[in-house]
């Protein structure tokens, strides 16, 4: 109990409270304090408050008992039943469980990782390769941007943002890095010095952040759901797009560049017609929150990830599903599609990365590793994964 928020100063009456950083509780927490005279629920997999009670005196004290039997149950039965997490776990500051000991009879495909990179101080939330593979950056818990050099190992640190850093996008120039954070603003910095050179503040957190192929223009999605397309040449917005229930978790850009695919926590993708901000199409087979999106660099299917556990492969044209990945036993966060079109790496709440092929969804290799974020390297030889302890650490794919 003692790694409960402590609330030394109660609510007063018809004062919201919100809670997001609750250890151990996927799907309810519950705020206890010195004086409890009101304590607020939080469903987590509805991303809402659930009731608000307000007590006084002895009720007060008989509903925290019942809290507190309450929580014990819950703990008791996840030790019996683990649960999926309906959500990405470090959208609402998830701690990340202890893992058990790797068992390599578990994971006979697993091997040593060629590389591990420390700096940052929390949870890596997402990575990107440089265009030319000699860097990659990685942003996430700890409010700031790392760009390391594979080559020297130099590593540079771009701060600026006052939330986790949420997506990172190079252009493709490989001159710029652009970032979309929790503290609701989207930063674009020089790649090289590390110098804020743009900064938009939004009016709710923005979760994703992608760059045209083109390097014209770039779009982020935010926390209401809305998507914004801006002019990187004269840094003017050039249409917003509207459809999302939800945040939007990811995005990516069609390869000829004239399509954007949105994936949102309101369960479906869209598809955009970037000219026109037109919504062509909606993608609904995923059951929980859509957390990742890739194109296939030929720009003929989508994979996407869920919280439901399972990889999906699509067609754009029309939404029809040709391949189901359900390797996973929990949230899926993130996944990559190889830059040579022939695997995809996906990454989970259980624990491990698994690789596909993504002709026929064959299962490769597992990786054993706790984190959030995957992204393959430019020459597909390479994968780097984000840490929950501030780690990357690359392999080797053969």
């Amino acid at each position: 109990m003692d790694n409960f928020p402590q609330l030394h100063h109660p609510p007063a009456d018809n004062q919201e409270v919100e809670i997001t950083d609750l250890p151990g509780h996927a799907e309810e927490g519950y705020l206890k304090g010195r004086l409890v005279r009101a304590f607020l629920v939080w469903q987590r997999s509805a991303g809402q408050k659930k009731r608000v009670w307000r007590l006084s005196g002895l009720l007060a004290m008989c509903a925290l008992v019942i809290v507190l039997l309450g929580i014990i149950v819950s703990n008791v039965t996840g030790l019996l039943r683990p649960r999926p997490v309906s959500v990405p776990a470090a959208a609402y500051g998830f701690v990340f469980p202890t893992r058990p000991p790797f068992n390599p009879a578990l994971y006979p495909h697993s091997s040593q990782p060629d590389a591990v990179y420390n700096g940052q101080q929390g949870a890596v939330r997402t990575i990107a390769w440089s265009p030319d593979g000699e860097r990659f950056a990685a942003g996430g818990f700890d409010n700031t941007v790392h760009v390391w050099n594979t080559v020297t190992k130099q590593e540079l640190i771009y701060r600026g943002h006052t939330n986790q850093v949420m997506s990172l996008v190079w252009s493709p120039d490989g001159k710029y890095i652009a970032s979309a954070s929790q503290d609701s603003s989207v930063q674009i910095w020089d790649a090289t010095t590390g110098r804020k050179i743009w900064e938009y503040q939004d009016s709710t957190p923005v979760w994703s952040v992608i760059w045209a192929p083109d390097g014209a223009s770039f779009a982020f999605g935010d926390g209401a759901g809305t998507i914004q397309i801006w002019n990187f040449q004269t840094l003017q917005k050039l249409r917003t797009l509207t459809g999302h229930l939800d945040a939007v978790a990811a995005l990516a850009w069609s390869p000829d560049g004239t399509r954007l695919v949105s994936a949102s926590m309101d369960f479906t993708l869209r598809i955009w017609q970037v000219s026109t901000g037109k919504s062509l199409l909606t993608y609904s087979q995923h059951g929980d929150a859509v957390t990742a999106v890739a194109w296939s660099p030929d720009g003929t299917l989508i994979a996407s990830a869920s919280a439901d556990t399972t990889v999906q492969i699509w067609k754009p044209e029309n939404g029809a599903r040709v391949l189901l990945f359900q390797g996973h036993t929990n949230a899926v966060d993130s996944l990559a599609w190889s830059p040579d079109g022939t695997r995809i790496a996906s990454i989970s709440d259980d624990g491990t990365v698994q690789v596909w092929k993504a002709q026929n969804g064959q299962h490769i290799a597992t990786y054993f590793v706790d984190g959030l974020c995957v992204s393959w390297s430019p020459d597909a030889k390479h994968i780097a994964v984000g840490g929950s302890k501030g780690q990357v650490t690359i392999w080797t794919i053969s």
